[in-house]
This record gives C-alpha cells, structure tokens and sequence, in this order.
C-alpha cells in the first residue's frame, strides 16, 4: 500500500483560504502577488479532489457554497480564456521563444484549476445554485469549450508562429495548451450536464439561453455522433478519457461523459418546461434521427432511462409534423452574459500595453524572480503528493485502486484477487522495475 496523507490543507485553514478569495487582477498575471493566488487555488483543488477520491466530507466544496464563492471561479476561467485569446499572441510576437514553461504554464493550468473546482463543486445542486446571476456567463463559457471538442480549434498557434524546432519551448508549451484545453472541454461537458439537472430550479434566462441561444440539444447530439472522449492508440486499443486516457477492456461500457451528455438530452427534450424555448426544425430532426442507431440494447441496459427518449425519437420520425410545429413562445426576458464583455470593454485596445507590461513576470530571465516563483509554487506542483491523490486503475480491470504492488510500487490493483491474476504477466516487469530501484539507491 502507498502511504496515506491526512490532508493537503489543515482543515482548519481551508474556510480561511476560501473566505480570503478574490478575484485576480487581469493586469497581474505572472507577478509574484498572482503566483500565490494561484498556488492557493491549486492546493483548494487537490483538497477537494482528495476528499472527494477519499469519500470523506467535502469541506472545500461546502465554504465555496457557503460563503458564495463560486462566481470567483467561473470569471477566473473566462479571464484566463480571454488572457489566451489577446494577451499571449501578442506576448510572442514581442519576446519570440520562450526560455522555459514554467511561468506560462502556470497561467494555463490556472483555467484547469478554476474548471476543476467548479466541476466538483456543482455536481451538489446547492453549489449550481449559487452560481446566481452569472449562470448565463457560465453557460456562454462551457458551451464555447465544449464546441471546441467538435471543430478540433483547440490551439491555433502553429499556423501563426514558425516553429523550427520540435524541442523548443514554444511546441512543449502548445502541447500542453492542447491537452490541457482538452480537459477543460470535457469538464464542461459535465458543468453543462449539472446545470440541466437543475433547470427547474435556474431562472428561465438560463433554459432560454441553452435552447433558444446555443442549441444544446443539437450540440449533445453531434457530441454522440464524434464522441470526443473515445479513440483508438497506436496499436488499435481502444482508449477513454478520465482525467486522462486509459486503455478499457469492455468498450460495451458507457463512458462517464457520455453516460451524461444522454441524460443532459433527456432532460432537455422530455422535459415539459423547455418545449416553449425550442422548436423541432427539420434540421434538427435530422439530427436528432442519428441518435437512434447509437440507443442499442448494450446503452439501454446500462440507463434505462433513454428506453422514454428513444420512445419519443421514434414519435418523431413517424409523426414529425406535430412535434415540429412551432410552439407557443413565452416572452423571453434576456440576460447579457456580464463577465466577458466588462473584461473586453475595460481592456480595449491596451491588449498591447498589458502584454508589455506581462512580459516582465512571464519571460523574465531573472534567475532569483524565477528561483522565487518556483519555490512558491513548489507546494502544489509536489510530484510525490500530485500521485497519491491522483485517481488510480486496476491494470487487470481497469476500475479505480487503492492498492499497489508493494515490491515496485508502480502498477496498482482494485482487489488481491486482480493482483494474483495478473501475477504471471507483471513478475517479470516488478523483477526489473525492483533490481532498478535497488541499484540506484545503492
């Protein structure tokens, strides 16, 4: 067994670490005042994933509900987005390659951090709730990221920047940027799910915006059709995203992001509220038609809930005339997403000056601003601590472990069951791995 961590912040601490968030200042990025904020979100984050993973009690999760919190998160991912949109390119143009990644790195992941949070944190309807007035905000956002999953525009840095070497920094940081924009995708992916869950329960603004405004429905149902979240390696295994990709055994089994884009389309097209906000176009009825050959038996036994969805597609593609005609309308009172467009105001035409200005935090060659920032960051970016709270799979089975060998201490196993099976084909790996680590500490 790997050893056990009580905590990655005193429980004393994290009320006060949550009441003391504010949001960041957009002209700070990169300066030593913004790396500690960071460095606070980040530990926040692996205190919730750890006890969430632990299954103990969820206290990050109940002070960012309790002391309204969460509208924090949701604008320092849009900043972050925006920062990436405006400000980076132009940090290039000015200071070309880049010496390390360390520093813009840190910007980046900060977007992933604030996801994160918010993706744990709104799986409890009371945290959906108290995104308030800047649900529509979140909305834009995540139906943005999670579009961007479909049309594969994650990075568009190498058709604008000449990058002559494979190794230099610039590529090892737009590697990062796509796999990291691609978790954000997916994490959304699961913001949106939560938010439908509670729709009854968000002002009509919010059901407005997500049928008459971004036509989620019709974007879930493309999602079914690409699913982003499967694809195949090298050697023709079959691959999931959880975090990160994992080899599945069973690929009958419904992945997590899919098992909740099928629910957020049930919801959205059953449920009587959202009839009013949305109209069966011939458009989307053929779109919606392609979903019929994806709901097999293996979907149906495995939520037995899309038995009524599947139902009413088959209504529709029998008696498409009374479903598509046009419904009664409420009037809609719409609310302008107020995140973005203050940012984009507040900062027209000083994209330049802020870029200037960044330039000085984020390609510093000082060696003691960089030795400084690297040690405020040290805490979170614990290689040690980052693998003991991080999720782990069976390598037999491929369900989450808790266990691992204890002789090589790199494979991990769900039960002593899967450890014995898979004794023959790993003993001469955790002989090698074992007679390795033994020379080297000698």
């Amino acid at each position: 067994m790997a050893d056990q961590i009580e905590h990655i912040i005193p429980p004393w601490e994290v009320e006060a670490y949550v009441e003391g968030l504010k949001i960041s200042n957009f002209e700070n990025i990169g300066t030593k005042s913004w790396l500690i904020f960071h460095k606070k979100l980040v530990l926040l984050n692996q205190q919730n994933v750890f006890e969430i993973t632990e299954l103990r009690e969820e206290s990050v999760t109940e002070w960012f509900i309790s002391l309204k919190k969460i509208p924090i998160l949701v604008y320092e991912a849009i900043q972050i987005d925006i920062w990436k949109h405006k400000v980076f390119p132009i940090l290039i143009d000015l200071n070309g390659e880049p010496k390390n990644t360390f520093m813009l790195y840190s910007v980046f992941y900060h977007e992933v951090i604030a996801v994160s949070l918010l993706e744990n944190i709104l799986f409890h309807c009371e945290g959906a709730q108290t995104v308030e007035e800047f649900v529509i905000d979140l909305i834009d956002y995540a139906v943005q990221r999670v579009t961007m999953l479909l049309d594969g525009k994650t990075v568009d840095i190498h058709k604008k920047y000449e990058i002559k070497d494979s190794e230099s920094c610039l590529e090892e940081i737009t590697e990062k940027r796509k796999t990291l924009e691609f978790d954000i995708g997916m994490r959304c992916i699961s913001i949106l799910h939560y938010l439908i869950e509670i729709l009854d329960t968000l002002p009509l603004c919010a059901i407005s915006h997500m049928l008459a405004v971004h036509d989620i429905p019709y974007l879930f149902a493309h999602l079914i059709e690409t699913q982003p979240w499967k694809k195949q390696n090298e050697n023709g295994d079959v691959m999931m995203y959880e975090m990160n990709w994992k080899k599945i055994n069973d690929i009958r089994k419904i992945n997590k992001r899919e098992g909740q884009v099928w629910f957020g389309l049930r919801q959205l097209l059953l449920n009587p509220k959202c009839s009013p906000y949305y109209e069966i176009t011939e458009h989307r009825l053929s779109q919606f038609s392609q979903l019929q050959k994806h709901l097999h038996r293996d979907v149906l036994d495995q939520i037995t809930l899309l038995i009524e969805l599947k139902r009413w597609l088959s209504y529709l593609n029998i008696s498409p005339a009374m479903p598509s005609s046009k419904p009664t309308c409420p009037i809609r009172v719409e609310v302008i997403p107020q995140i973005k467009s203050t940012i984009l105001e507040k900062y027209h035409k000083m994209w330049k000056k802020l870029a200037k200005h960044q330039s000085k935090y984020l390609f510093t060659t000082d060696a003691d601003y960089i030795k400084d920032a690297a040690q405020t960051l040290n805490q979170v970016y614990d290689l040690e601590k980052l693998n003991r709270i991080e999720i782990k799979y069976c390598l037999l089975c491929q369900e989450p472990s808790k266990k691992r060998c204890s002789r090589c201490k790199e494979v991990w196993y769900c039960s002593r069951e899967c450890q014995v099976k898979d004794w023959e084909n790993h003993k001469n790996i955790c002989d090698t791995i074992s007679k390795k680590r033994n020379s080297d500490s000698s």
